[in-house]
Parts: structure tokens; sequence; C-alpha cells
């Protein structure tokens, strides 16, 4: 039994362009939400990911990761955002 969704309008037709870009951002959003889900963390942009930075003549511990090379997405950030704002019953 196919999906009326993906297969037809109530009338019986084709997806129309407008169903269409809907379903398309509703995909992407999805894949995004996934994506930001199972990979939280991106490498860092100062110390392109090693973890440390040259001062000097030496390598230092990168002070903006503080030396893991990893930094949280922008997404997951937002996402964090909005679960602690709503579970959060003291802020006004």
């Amino acid at each position: 039994m196919p999906i009326p969704l993906l297969t037809a309008t109530a009338t019986g037709g084709p997806l129309d362009p407008a169903q269409l870009a809907a379903l398309a951002v509703l995909a992407f959003l999805g894949w995004r939400l996934l994506a930001i889900w199972i990979f939280p963390y991106a490498p860092c942009w100062h110390c392109k990911g090693t973890g440390k930075h040259r001062a000097g003549r030496y390598w230092r511990p990168c002070s903006w990761c503080q030396g893991t090379g990893r930094r949280i997405r922008l997404g997951r950030r937002i996402w964090d955002w909005t679960r602690t704002r709503s579970t959060d019953t003291t802020r006004r």
C-alpha cells in the first residue's frame, strides 16, 4: 500500500512543487537533527583539531578547546539551549 503523502495529493495527482519543497525541507531538517544528535562535536577552528598550537618556539594546549581538539557544533548549542530553557522552571 503506497504512502499517500509521498505518492499523490488528495485528488490523486502527482506532488506539486510546494509539497515537494516542503517534503525536501522536512527531510533536510530531519537529517540535520540526526547529525547533531549523533555527531555533536566538530574540529576546533583555532587548532584545526590537533588540540595544540604554536606559542613561539613551543607547542601549547589550545586555550579554545582546552586541548581536546573538539568544539560543540552551533546546532547542538541551540538544541541544548532550548532543552534547558524548556526544563528550567526558575527562569522568568
